[in-house]
């Protein structure tokens, strides 16, 4: 619920703190009591204004200094929240389970709010829609799931409009810091790359967005990234959105170079932030490792824009003389090769469980995309208040994930405006 201006002094001008007053302190406390916070009859920045804006920065991942600053505002006078607050009023005799149940969630939607499981008449149990988004790797055809996707990522528009769509052109600069130098190191060709995205996106299909494909930069490109930004930004008026990835392959901004995550928060609408592949055979997803990327984003990006992108395909690692390497495959068909082959159920020291047989003198490994993992996943977009997930490989998963998907958070519809 975003907040509506009245006449008077502009909200969000000033940082607004204990023992403050006027008319956007007022227009404040008119969307705290709409999100249910009990007020009483304070007309000031009171002690209580403070602790309901700290608990609303609680329930949205921020930090509770109940200082309604520029991290607060930036998030409460958005439109087009890729995440939904919603609000339980514990009634008499209910219990966790019929709350959720009411929502077609699971108890773990509830953790943050609830966390010994235990529930009073009164009490207001916050929870959040989020969005799931799912990356094609080809053109999709048939019947996309519907209700439990927010929209699909794909390198072109498909033949019929089922979800809304963000276009990820292909790219043969992917991961090759000296090819998309090349597009950058001049402000010519920087607006010819510009150029090439924006006309993937073909009028009239339907596309809501632009994901840009690069994952990696050189740390001497830095503000010729976010020059190219600039120019994406400018082109794409809204509601069209701006897609980027930051993380370990794109540096952050440091003395000698690097990118500005601050500016590139305020320029996008969407950071991804992709788990790296493991380089050997091991489990797909490891949470402290995710815990600790989603930590390095924080202090420079909203949690609220992020997406947290998380392989549904299973490897299949052959281990040989020569070292180990890896392919996708989807669920199912990892799965039956496991089996046809007589492979043998084994944990490794994490103790988590994969297949392994030998064939041809070569020993294979077989990574299953573990609805378990999801759950890992889902628990992390709760506890930080991230935009949610991105499932990388759609068609690829475990038929079971969107059954553990739906118990940590509902699925949002993308609501985006002209801002």
């Amino acid at each position: 619920m975003a907040l509506v201006l009245l006449p008077g002094k502009k909200l969000g001008s000033r940082t607004l703190r204990l023992g403050h007053n006027g008319a956007d302190v007022l227009q404040l406390h008119a969307f705290l009591r709409l999100q249910g916070y009990d007020l009483g009859d304070e007309r000031d920045y009171g002690y209580l204004t403070k602790d309901a804006v700290a608990r609303w920065q609680r329930d949205h991942g921020l930090v509770a200094d109940g200082i309604a600053g520029k991290r607060f505002f930036a998030l409460a006078l958005r439109e087009n929240l890729p995440i939904r607050r919603r609000v339980h009023v514990v009634a008499p005799n209910e219990s966790l389970e019929q709350i959720a149940a009411i929502y077609g969630v699971g108890v773990q939607a509830f953790q943050r709010s609830c966390r010994n499981g235990q529930v009073y008449p009164g009490q207001h149990l916050v929870f959040f829609d989020r969005e799931i988004w799912g990356l094609c790797t080809t053109t999709p055809k048939g019947d996309m799931p519907r209700g439990t996707l927010t929209g699909l990522v794909c390198k072109e528009p498909p033949s019929s409009e089922q979800l809304p769509l963000i276009i990820r052109p292909a790219s043969q600069e992917n991961g090759d810091v000296a090819k998309v130098h090349q597009h950058l190191r001049s402000a010519g060709r920087r607006k010819r790359a510009a150029g090439a995205f924006l006309a993937s996106l073909q009028e009239g299909s339907g596309c809501k967005g632009l994901y840009l494909p690069w994952t990696s930069v050189a740390p001497l490109d830095g503000r010729r990234y976010l020059a190219l930004l600039k120019i994406l930004r400018k082109q794409l008026k809204a509601p069209r959105m701006l897609w980027v990835e930051l993380g370990p392959q794109i540096p952050t901004w440091k003395f000698w170079g690097g990118v500005d995550y601050s500016r590139v928060n305020e320029l996008v609408d969407r950071v991804v932030l992709e788990l790296p592949s493991p380089a050997q055979p091991g489990p797909l997803v490891d949470r402290e490792q995710a815990e600790e990327l989603v930590g390095t984003l924080l202090p420079c990006v909203h949690s609220w824009k992020i997406l947290l992108k998380v392989p549904v395909f299973a490897l299949e690692w052959q281990i040989g003389a020569e070292g180990s390497q890896a392919i996708r495959l989807p669920y199912q068909t990892a799965l039956s090769r496991a089996f046809r082959h007589g492979a043998r159920l084994a944990q490794d020291e994490q103790q988590m469980a994969y297949y392994h047989y030998k064939k041809r003198g070569s020993e294979y490994h077989v990574r299953l995309p573990h609805h378990s993992y999801m759950a890992e996943m889902a628990a992390v977009a709760n506890r930080y208040n991230l935009a949610g997930l991105i499932l990388d490989s759609l068609g690829m998963e475990d038929p079971r994930i969107w059954q553990t998907l739906n118990a940590h958070f509902r699925t949002a519809s993308l609501i985006i405006s002209n801002e």
